[in-house]
């Protein structure tokens, strides 16, 4: 009988919620907006290792700084491995698009890190994980993302941005499986 009672609470919770209610009822937390101002005023003092990329890590971020800039760079190199012919290498230079857009060194590149996911204006989504701006050249990423998919879980997604994924993904397909998570299923989000 406590069980039947459960499940119809589930069953009513899912059925008045919307998508996004019931993400980030199985997600956690959700933190403050995250807007191209707050990018562009964060304090960018930390550069990673490999790449150089510019890096500010909110207050709250469990994992020490050393882990997460080494992590950022192994990531990009992965992401651009796995794309590119010419791989990790155009991490350090101009990368042409097909549509005339040129990429510019990771270098470049800022990242905000935070500890949640986070409230967004992204086409389609009023939280995220992480939202790429092209016009600031940087990303704001949340140290946890879905339950089970590992730290950082759309680093690689928002890189595919940066590299010519639309905002809409009408071509996410030429991006798979290079911007996918190593350790996440679809079931994940529901644990």
């Amino acid at each position: 009988m406590k069980t039947a009672l459960v499940l119809s609470a589930l069953f009513v919770f899912l059925f008045f919620s919307s998508c996004d209610d019931v993400e980030d009822f199985f997600t956690g937390p959700v933190g403050p907006l995250i807007d191209a101002g707050v990018l562009e005023s964060q304090d960018y003092n930390l550069t990673t290792p490999y790449y150089g990329m510019q890096v500010a890590i909110s207050g709250g971020v469990g994992a020490g700084t050393n882990h997460v800039l080494n992590l950022l760079d192994n990531r990009a190199r992965q992401f651009l491995n796995c794309l590119f012919v010419d791989g990790e290498q155009l991490g350090f230079e101009d990368v042409p698009l097909e549509n005339g857009t040129v990429v510019p060194p990771l270098s470049n590149l800022r990242v905000y890190v935070v500890p949640n996911r986070f409230e967004c204006e992204a086409e389609g989504r009023n939280v995220c994980g992480g939202v790429y701006y092209g016009d600031l050249d940087a990303i704001a990423i949340a140290e946890g993302g879905f339950e089970g998919c590992g730290e950082f879980s759309v680093w690689k997604h928002e890189l595919g941005h940066r590299y010519g994924m639309a905002s809409d993904h009408s071509n996410q397909h030429e991006f798979e499986p290079c911007i996918n998570p190593q350790n996440c299923n679809p079931g994940d989000i529901f644990d």
